[in-house]
């Protein structure tokens, strides 16, 4: 929104020394945020009013010498191109070195002296639209060609500085709409000068009031009161539809209003003084009583934009004949102001905000009339717009005559009542203010204020309890904002640094989820919920299962209880485009209706031993690079539905056996892959409960020095059976010979030339000595030794 800051001075005497950006920085700090200040003036640099002296046709062209006097700069000479340029018209013109706009030019254009068929010209005399001030004017009848306006009309000496002459000499605060959002008083310019006016301790000057109207009762009829609060009609007679006065052209074309014609003009000033719309008709074109009710089933409506619409269920205004408007958004073309009206017919109302934002919508026509009224007016704002309306009229045509007045209230606003106790306020704010301050400051904003001990009960000016005041907390806000935010003493908080233990649990599933990325799974997240038929075939209980209220479908209203459900499903639909590969999530489930953070993976290809040796590893790796206390497998116990054979993993603290079922690694049983749509291959799953993952609780590093003599190491393939755990395997070979530095798994294999049952294992052994090199003797005796060993212990022969 645009604001002037000589059109606020009609209302409020401001601080003489008061400078424009003084004035921004106050009014942001405390009302509505400024986003920056325009100065007309600079536009119309190098512009001046001259008058023509002379003009000549120059022979064999298109082309008028003129002479201009330009008072201090004496008489120039300028080639004009205009049709309409005659003697004795004031003009606008460009000195050089000015800057305007030619019509179709896409930069601006700097005047110089020049020679226009070898006649020099010292300037340029202007049209309205090349020096952006196409709304200053209204437009042509039949909106031809213009050519140079004549401002004949100014009586000020020749070489006064345009903006001086239109008076463009202003301020131009530009507001963001979106700081008004809550301040409907605000849309207008007698608004804002009743906050400078509290803001500077200045007196303001009030709207006039209508006075005594003559009363009539055929006007209007009842109109509806879910559309309209209340609705006033005044007729004024003996008008003359001319061109409204200079000076209030000029203060809406700085505000972005362009000029149409004297009521026209006089409604869109009274809106922007005061923030009430209005609009008037063309008195002789209607069948009273005019009314406010939504559009009947059949009838159009043309819109001054000149759109066409259907308005069943739209609110419109209308008279005993037809629909003559959109209610609070925009008025009709077939009852407009023209320049035959000789009657005019003033609707002034107070609409309901939410009835007319969805008309406006409904319409996709946003106009200034709805963004007022969308934001809630209250009705009592009419009084001072009217008579605004009504001094204005009688001020520029003397002769027009108020005929006939109606007012139909359904619902007047009523003005909010709000108690705060003092003390209340002071704590908020951190700072101790009297009742005597407070009051005083309230009061500045037209609260009424009545004391009572430590209770200040309040009541909300009409045009501040429409929404914006209605709890303490606002009051609060009202008395921090006039003192000033940037007068409160900054008290730095105290803050006492204590030093935290750190948690190993807060971080533990971001490592978890870091580790099984790098490991090459892909992670995916799904929704907390799970399809019914999956979890069915999973075994869980759906009745131990929280149920959604608004579920997204009929499957999908449980929430789920473990992630592998889910994942089992992601397994389906990535399988058309991959051979191999792996998936994993992280997230909450809701066994037994007890929130609980898992991990799960799934690993999907043809060789289910790989993939149940990958899913090890990766567990393995786990454990190890997480920093999480060890978990043993266990074959036996009740397995989940979702599995077909299973290795339990449990978590055994070191000082107790046994301990609590921390997941589970297991081939997804066919029942699941049926349901889940899988077809092929196989699918190893594996979950854990976070909870269960405890970090160690100290990191025992040890430093070990690199080998100074070479190491050596040898492979050995052995036939064991499908019971022999590797994991035993390990730590046996391991600890047989000090010389061992370590054990590797390298593969096994499992097909033809192998017995069922068994496979064949190929390991690694790593040796070495830390004094010297291990001879070929030494080193095949521990190989033997070794192999004794897998026999011995495990029945595992030699290949």
């Amino acid at each position: 929104m645009k604001v002037s800051l000589e059109w606020l001075r009609d209302y409020v005497d401001l601080p003489v020394r008061l400078t424009p950006a003084q004035l921004m920085h106050d009014l942001t700090l405390s009302t509505v945020e400024v986003e920056g200040i325009h100065h007309p003036a600079e536009d119309l640099q190098g512009l001046c009013v001259a008058e023509v002296v002379h003009a000549e046709l120059i022979p064999n062209t298109h082309l008028t010498l003129t002479r201009v006097d330009v008072g201090a700069y004496g008489t120039l000479q300028v080639v004009c191109g205009a049709a309409n340029v005659r003697t004795g018209m004031r003009v606008i013109l460009a000195l050089p070195g000015a800057s305007i706009h030619p019509k179709g030019a896409a930069e601006p254009l700097t005047v110089q002296r020049v020679k226009l068929r070898g006649v020099d010209s010292e300037g340029v005399l202007c049209a309205l639209d090349e020096v952006g001030l196409g709304a200053l004017f209204p437009p042509a009848p039949g909106g031809g060609q213009r050519g140079i306006v004549d401002l004949s009309g100014i009586n000020l000496p020749a070489g006064t500085a345009l903006a001086t002459a239109i008076g463009y000499d202003d301020a131009v605060l530009e507001i963001d709409n979106k700081s008004l959002t809550n301040r409907p008083d605000l849309w207008g310019h007698h608004g804002i000068a009743r906050e400078l006016a509290a803001i500077y301790r200045v007196p303001l000057k009030t709207l006039p009031l209508p006075g005594n109207l003559p009363q009539v009762s055929d006007l209007l009829g009842k109109p509806d009161a879910t559309i309209c609060n209340r609705f006033t009609a005044t007729v004024f007679d003996k008008v003359s539809v001319t061109t409204a006065p200079l000076w209030m052209r000029s203060r809406l074309a700085r505000v972005g209003q362009r000029s149409i014609d004297l009521f026209v003009d006089l409604t869109n000033y009274v809106m922007f003084a005061t923030g009430q719309p209005s609009h008037a008709y063309d008195a002789d074109e209607l069948s009273a009583p005019m009314t406010a009710r939504f559009g009947k089933q059949g009838e159009k409506l043309t819109l001054l934009d000149e759109t066409v619409h259907e308005v069943p269920g739209l609110p419109c205004i209308a008279d005993a004949n037809q629909v003559l408007a959109a209610a609070g958004v925009m008025g009709g073309a077939a009852s407009g102001v023209t320049a035959k009206t000789q009657r005019i017919f003033l609707e002034m109302a107070s609409f309901q905000p939410q009835v007319v934002r969805k008309s406006s919508q409904r319409l996709g026509a946003r106009t200034e009339a709805s963004s007022r009224f969308e934001k809630g007016i209250d009705s009592q704002r009419i009084d001072g717009a009217l008579g605004l309306f009504i001094e204005l009229v009688q001020s520029i045509q003397p002769g027009v005559v108020c005929s006939g007045h109606q007012d139909v209230i359904n619902r007047n606003t009523e003005c909010a009542h709000i108690s705060v106790q003092i003390p209340f306020i002071n704590r908020r704010l951190g700072k101790t203010f009297s009742a005597q301050e407070m009051s005083e400051s309230l009061q500045r904003l037209g609260l009424g204020v009545v004391q009572e001990v430590d209770t200040l009960h309040l009541t909300a000016p009409s045009w501040r309890s429409t929404g914006d005041l209605s709890l303490p907390a606002d009051i609060v806000e009202e008395v921090a904002r006039l003192h000033g935010y940037d007068n409160f003493r900054i008290v730095p908080p105290r803050i006492d640094l204590e030093r935290i233990p750190r948690s190993k649990r807060l971080p533990l599933e971001r490592r978890v989820r870091e580790f099984l990325a790098s490991a090459g799974l892909q992670e995916v997240f799904t929704y907390p919920w799970a399809n019914a038929p999956l979890l069915a075939a999973a075994g869980i209980d759906t009745s131990t299962l929280f149920e959604l209220e608004a579920p997204p479908g009929p499957e999908q209203r449980f929430l789920r209880a473990s992630l592998v459900p889910n994942l089992i499903e992601a397994v389906a639909l990535n399988q058309h485009n991959f051979e191999q590969f792996g998936l994993f999530e992280s997230g909450a489930v809701f066994p037994g209706k007890i929130e609980k953070r898992h991990v799960a993976g799934v690993f999907c290809g043809n060789d289910l031993h790989e993939l149940v040796a990958k899913a090890k590893g990766v567990i393995d790796g786990l454990l190890r690079k997480v920093h999480i206390s060890s978990l043993k497998q266990n074959t036996g116990g009740l397995l989940p539905g979702w599995a077909d054979a299973s290795a339990r993993l449990e978590y055994a603290p070191l000082s107790v056996e046994g301990g609590e079922v921390a997941g589970c690694l297991a081939r997804v049983g066919n029942r699941c892959r049926r349901a889940a749509g899988i077809k092929r291959g196989e699918v190893v799953a594996f979950e854990l409960d976070l909870s269960h993952l405890q970090p160690h609780t100290t990191r025992e590093n040890a430093w070990s020095a690199l080998p100074a003599h070479p190491e050596t190491s040898f492979d050995i393939t052995v036939l064991a059976a499908d019971e022999v755990h590797w994991a035993d395997v390990h730590h046996d070979v391991s600890t047989i010979d000090s010389r061992i530095r370590s054990v590797e798994w390298i593969g096994e294999y499992r097909g033809k030339g192998i017995e069922a049952g068994a496979r064949a294992l190929t390991l690694r052994v790593r040796l070495g000595l830390f004094d010297r090199t291990l001879t070929a003797e030494e080193s095949e005796g521990v190989r033997v030794g070794v192999t004794a060993l897998l026999a011995e212990r495990f029945k595992a022969h030699p290949r």
